[in-house]
């Protein structure tokens, strides 16, 4: 199960994705935010996934929000601006859903996230380290 977070600051693009979320088996929306100061707090106590982050805020842009967060963490960007395309993938962004969006290329973006964490679960479950003291 991925856990998730959303930050945007429009209530309602917040409640599609929460929506949409409870409708996509393997991914868990655990908080949403409109404040990127409340969702950095959240983050330093809870970690988690993937973020569903809106690009164009006011406090903070989510590519500056993205760059100062861990890079462990997945995120899928929701956006009404196509123009920050290629600067969200160039942080390696696992999507970048142009708002409106529909809750197929939700899970479109969802499920490339889903994927990634399989990946990685399964590499690392195939190494065994062993460390040998002389």
């Amino acid at each position: 199960m991925i856990r998730a977070i959303a930050l945007d600051d429009e209530q309602p693009a917040l409640e599609i994705i929460d929506f949409f979320c409870s409708q996509i088996a393997g991914i868990e929306l655990l908080k949403t935010f409109t404040k990127s100061a409340e969702a950095r707090l959240y983050l330093e106590e809870h970690p988690v996934e993937l973020i569903f982050l809106d690009i164009n805020m006011p406090a903070i842009s989510g590519i500056d929000f993205f760059r100062n967060i861990p890079h462990e963490i997945m995120v899928i960007f929701t956006t009404a601006f196509s123009e920050y395309a290629v600067e969200g993938f160039e942080l390696k962004a696992i999507d970048y859903l142009l708002k409106p969006f529909t809750l197929q290329r939700f899970q479109q973006a969802t499920q490339k996230a889903i994927d990634l964490q399989q990946f990685y679960l399964q590499n690392q479950q195939q190494y065994l380290y062993f460390r040998v003291d002389y």
